[in-house]
């Protein structure tokens, strides 16, 4: 089946030490049809990923919302904590409610008007694949006509504290970011969606190289070896995984989706992820 992708929004912002988190308000401004009071930054960037996505696009009644993330709202969940242990205190109400990701999916339903589906899921270097299936099998058994499938990634100050909750290096660049595709149904938008699953490395290689084109590319998701993503750079040039210098994003996938879909770059990206021997997944995007 295939899906078509209606509309595409991408906010990535990579953040050193030396640096401050943006100020979010101007960015929202216009895109809220009211302003929020007691919400945080991870419900912030919720806001402006969706908002930017629906810009000028006729949201269907039906309209699912499909929030991932592999962090989820870091923020709100280290001042609960604060307050009940370091504290010893209860936290407060709008802090406690925050730490749920379900609350961005409140607001945005809000301020899209949505009144459908309305799902979060949380899942560790794997959350768009995890949004989109889900998305991809409701929209499979007619439960909607659109869905609006997004992720946030948020980042939290002091750096080296953020480093150490997520285990990395002391030094490394990390990055916050919202990504939002709306895909329909109907398959007449210009870029399309679609998703298939090999049994092994082989009859995807197989299948990569019978609709392969030139300015094609190719993209191993995190959790895939590095050996067989090296595996799969040997036989198509435009294959990448995640470099090692990049920042640290808990879903770098869909920062890389959603850039592609949103330039309107020309050609497909197809993302894979899967073991040497079994169980692999195809996203397909593009014409």
């Amino acid at each position: 089946m295939k899906i078509g992708i209606a509309a595409a929004s991408h906010y990535f912002q990579p953040l050193g030490d030396a640096d401050t988190l943006p100020a979010l308000d101007d960015m929202l401004a216009g895109l809220c049809r009211e302003p929020f009071r007691r919400v945080d930054r991870f419900i912030h960037l919720a806001l402006l990923g969706s908002a930017r996505c629906a810009l000028g696009v006729a949201l269907q009644p039906d309209c699912g919302l499909y929030l991932g993330s592999g962090l989820g709202p870091m923020g709100s969940n280290i001042a609960t904590q604060e307050q009940l242990i370091r504290e010893r205190n209860i936290p407060r109400p709008f802090d406690f409610i925050n730490t749920l990701g379900g609350s961005a999916g409140y607001y945005i339903a809000r301020n899209l008007e949505l009144s459908a589906q309305n799902v979060f899921i949380s899942r560790r270097g794997a959350s768009l694949q995890a949004v989109l299936n889900t998305a991809l099998a409701d929209l499979a058994l007619g439960i909607m006509t659109q869905a609006l499938v997004g992720i946030v990634e948020e980042v939290t100050q002091p750096l080296a504290a953020h480093r150490r909750r997520q285990g990395l290096p002391a030094g490394t660049a990390v990055a916050e970011g919202s990504h939002w595709l709306l895909l329909q149904a109907s398959a007449s938008a210009a870029s399309v969606l679609t998703t298939k699953r090999f049994a092994s490395f082989a009859e995807i290689s197989d299948y990569l190289k019978s609709v392969w084109r030139p300015g094609d590319q190719l993209r191993c998701s995190g959790r895939t070896e590095s050996s067989t993503a090296a595996a799969l750079q040997r036989q198509f040039a435009e294959v990448s995984a995640p470099h090692p210098n990049a920042p640290f994003h808990d879903s770098l996938e869909a920062a890389w989706v959603t850039e592609f879909v949103a330039a309107g770059t020309a050609g497909n990206l197809y993302l894979a992820s899967g073991t040497p021997d079994r169980d692999w997944t195809l996203f397909h995007f593009g014409t």
